[in-house]
């Protein structure tokens, strides 16, 4: 049996396990990180959690006051959640949001990110793939990859310029089709779990959720279970070819606004969906790609 089901008494997406309980989004102050401030902002109010911003440069820039770039409140103001002029603490007061913005001088921006969330273990990572400024060094392209590999740290990878499931402009969010590639190794069940709990950021009445699986040679489909729920529509694609050019031109062909991967926290990445797979995922995908550790 390619599909088993695991029954759930709740009917309710709400009702399922916290996505995530503390998010850290990296910021260069640039227009090309506003895509992935907006998602990590706007999960960051749904879910009423941590919210941590973190900038890394070597100088403290001129003229720069860090209290307000970016503007949480005048975000949440253009969005309508808080009133125009509202105080600094009606973030947490009324939408339950407690954030934190933390400056490393250093010249190494990834090191510095690497080091922080060691220090102190978050959730989820929220990054931005590089724009045409290209200003910060964890937006270059081998940023995020570095952050996915070297850490086991959930990690959100959103384009800079491309569509999300979140708009900057009116806060609205919707999450109509996620594609999850499955293979044996590395074990796609944590990030199914991902997948179906990322339900809770759309507005869907159903959210369709479609695995694949490309094919190596003879290689089998993995035996997958996924949650039977009301408000999800699986179904298991396969495809022939190179694992990373299928899973892009599907996703594509799907118009996703996501895409969820497992990788192999320890270990390097092996199986099908080795590095080289997840470099050339984050760089040319069109949609957010969230990255969901597996221990080896």
């Amino acid at each position: 049996m390619l599909f088993g089901m695991s029954q759930g008494s709740a009917d309710s997406r709400y009702a399922e396990s916290v996505f995530v309980q503390s998010i850290l989004c990296t910021t260069d102050f640039s227009s090309d990180s506003m895509n992935a401030f907006a998602h990590a902002l706007m999960i960051a109010m749904n879910l009423r959690c941590e919210f941590t911003l973190l900038h890394a440069s070597k100088l403290r820039e001129s003229g720069l006051e860090w209290s307000s770039v970016p503007g949480v409140r005048d975000l949440l103001e253009r969005w309508g959640y808080l009133e125009k002029g509202s105080p600094r603490s009606a973030v947490f007061e009324r939408l339950a949001v407690d954030v934190k913005k933390v400056h490393t001088k250093t010249e190494n921006a990834l090191r510095a990110l690497l080091d922080y969330i060691e220090a102190y273990p978050t959730d989820l990572v929220v990054m931005g793939t590089d724009g045409p400024s290209g200003a910060a060094s964890w937006f270059r392209p081998s940023a995020p990859e570095k952050v996915i590999r070297n850490s086991r740290t959930m990690t959100l990878v959103v384009p800079a310029t491309s569509k999300g499931f979140v708009s900057p402009a009116t806060g609205g969010f919707t999450l109509k089709h996620v594609l999850v590639p499955v293979a044996s190794r590395p074990d796609p069940h944590p990030a199914i779990t991902y997948a179906f709990r990322a339900a809770v950021f759309s507005s869907e009445d159903v959210v369709h959720v479609s695995l694949l699986h490309v094919r190596a040679g003879a290689s089998a489909v993995p035996k997958i279970k996924v949650p039977e729920r009301p408000y999800l529509k699986w179904e298991m694609l396969t495809r022939t070819g190179r694992v990373a050019e299928e899973i892009l031109k599907t996703a594509e062909a799907l118009d996703c606004d996501l895409i969820v991967m497992a990788t192999e926290s320890e270990g390097g990445f092996r199986g099908a969906l080795r590095g080289s797979v997840t470099q050339q995922i984050v760089r040319s995908s069109r949609c957010p790609v969230l990255a969901v550790p597996v221990s080896a």
